[in-house]
Formats: structure tokens, sequence, C-alpha cells
């Protein structure tokens, strides 16, 4: 999981996530908590640099540029978000995001199919066949207090 903060706000929105890698292609899908409901991403990841695009499926809501960078130690990434309008009664906007490890410890990582050029969608808690590492994992937002 992870939270997103629209700028000059203390209260953020919460969002599920998961990102599957291939080379350094990153595609996977957002559930934010919020009404927008479920979106897919797409875009790179080359460490410590993760950037993508959020294309929301149900709503007509302008694409979500997201750019973030990952701790030394992979169990971080936070960085910007910005919403460029589409059309003149879009509006613009930004913030931040941060997402860490659901189980708190060990390091980011991501679904990768050494054999294949496509999107692997077995269960993320199943282990991977042989040819594949196991690597897609759950993100979890911190806690973040009023004061920062």
């Amino acid at each position: 999981m992870g939270q997103y903060f629209y700028l000059g706000e203390q209260t953020g929105s919460a969002f599920e996530v998961v990102f599957v890698e291939i080379g350094s292609r990153v595609e996977g899908s957002v559930l934010d908590n919020c009404n927008l409901g479920e979106a897919m991403v797409s875009g790179t990841f080359t460490y410590p640099n993760l950037q993508f695009i959020k294309t929301y499926i149900s709503t007509s809501t302008d694409p979500v540029e997201y750019r973030g960078i990952m701790n030394e130690d992979g169990t971080l990434i936070a960085g910007n978000w910005l919403i460029r309008p589409r059309s003149i009664e879009s509006g613009a906007a930004m913030g931040t995001w941060i997402a860490t490890r659901g189980d708190g410890g060990e390091q980011f990582t991501f679904d990768i199919d050494e054999n294949k050029d496509e999107i692997n969608d077995d269960d993320q808690d199943e282990v991977k066949r042989e040819g594949k590492k196991e690597v897609k994992k759950e993100l979890v937002a911190p806690t973040r207090t009023a004061s920062g």
C-alpha cells in the first residue's frame, strides 16, 4: 500500500498497488481507497528511479504522472505526482507520495519473468515456477502525523 498527498494538505489518500517488472518496464494495477477506484499503471524502473503513469479505468480523470526514488536498502519509495490537464475543463494538481514494504522488512521487489515478454499474472503469494523469481510484493504507506 501507499499514500499520496495533495500539495499543501496534511491528510492523504491510501492506495494498494501491485507492480510487475519486465526488463526496465513496469506495469500493474492500483486501487485507490477514494471514489476514483481502480487504475492501471505503466512506466519504467531503473534503480533507484521509478516513474509511471496511472490511468483510471472507470472515470474520465486525467492520467497521473508519478516519479519516485527507492531508498538504498529497497524498503521505501517516495516522490512526486502531477496531473497535467488534457482539456481546459480539467485542472492541474500535484503532490507527493510514499510507499513502503507491506511486511516491514525486506527489499522492494517486482515480478520478473525472464522467459517471456509479457506480464506474469500468477497469484502474488504463490511461489513462482522454474525460470522465474518470486519478487512481487505489496507496498504499505507509513503513518504520517499532522506535524510532518
